[in-house]
């Protein structure tokens, strides 16, 4: 089992699509798929469910913020008996986003000071929404856990990063996108180094941590407009900007620490694919809760945007592929 995090500190990216289209990509290959929307603004699961179905969560308590909520109380640890839903007829299952998953993300910051201090209380507050996902994946033969964050780095971020093998940054070429990228590689190093000290404290515990050793696996660019078939100037001129500032911001910070941080999945390259912007087609995508690459006529798909729905595919299956074989 693998898990992985979609993350830019630039929101806007085209992350929660990127996400849920590789976790079908990733189905469609075989494979046993866990989404898990550790956003507190629940986009993966509005693209997933229905509002009836996320109401439904909510109200009976089925949402990962629920499965917390006797640790914020101070009455006991997770719920585990809270699993995910599991998306009709597929191999892909998702543990629903909350709202109020942002007062998790306040006690997160507060349960900090324990962890700094290798108390037993702030690692199992840190470590609460990883053993969630890793106790239940691990008992159903989960193949890959896809992890939807917030564009931040905040302790809620920080909690899910360190629990992850593998972290991917989808990212517009664009000068926002390409700044974005600045402090990710300095601030994962520094997460990594407090949890392994903190974590060396511990002298005791009865429960499994985050492993704190996130890899990077790559990059995708999205949302990019073509015109006449040829990449616009603004976008030709950050495109070739991309790969430097992955260097010298994530992979060359990364590796100095250690090698096996970094991951080449492209023929020794970091770039994974370019996700196209495909302007109705997304719509009718979130309308449908199905991806790009799965919608038919009774969708709405005629004429030529046919041949984009089998382009998202090509697109998607490309990059699962990759992943499959090298991670």
């Amino acid at each position: 089992m693998k898990q992985i995090v979609l993350f830019n500190n630039k929101g806007g990216v085209g992350k929660t699509t990127f996400i849920q289209h590789l976790g079908y990509a990733l189905e469609r290959q075989g494979k046993r798929v866990l989404f898990v929307d550790a956003d507190p603004q629940c986009n993966l699961t509005a693209y997933i469910c229905s509002d009836d179905q996320i109401n439904q969560f909510w109200d009976n308590g089925k949402s990962i913020n629920s499965a917390v909520q006797p640790l914020v109380r101070g009455l006991g640890d997770i719920k585990t008996e809270i699993t995910p839903y599991q998306i009709p007829n597929r191999n892909l299952w998702l543990y629903p986003g909350d709202l109020l998953l942002s007062e998790f993300e306040d006690f997160l910051s507060e349960s900090w000071v324990d962890v700094l201090a290798g108390r037993e209380v702030g690692f199992r507050v840190t470590s609460a929404l990883y053993r969630l996902t890793e106790n239940w994946a691990s008992s159903n033969q989960i193949d890959y856990v896809l992890i939807d964050v917030g564009p931040n780095l905040g302790a809620l971020n920080r909690a899910m990063l360190l629990g992850c093998d593998y972290f991917i940054v989808p990212l517009i070429p664009d000068m926002f996108s390409i700044r974005g990228l600045g402090n990710i590689g300095t601030t994962f190093i520094k997460w990594m180094k407090t949890w392994s000290d903190a974590s060396s404290r511990l002298t005791e515990r009865t429960f499994k941590i985050q492993k704190g050793k996130p890899a990077f696996a790559g990059y995708v660019t999205s949302q990019f407009n073509i015109y006449r078939q040829r990449p616009t100037q603004a976008y030709e001129a950050w495109t070739k900007q991309i790969p430097g500032k992955i260097t010298t911001d994530i992979v060359n910070k990364l590796s100095a620490v250690d090698p096996a941080l970094v991951k080449q999945l492209n023929g020794g390259t970091y770039f994974l694919g370019d996700m196209k912007n495909y302007h109705s087609l997304a719509p009718l995508s979130q309308t449908a809760r199905k991806p790009i690459f799965e919608l038919t006529a009774s969708d709405g798909v005629f004429g030529t945007h046919a041949e984009s729905v089998n382009t998202c595919n090509t697109e998607y299956s490309t990059i699962a592929k990759k992943i499959i074989e090298k991670l």
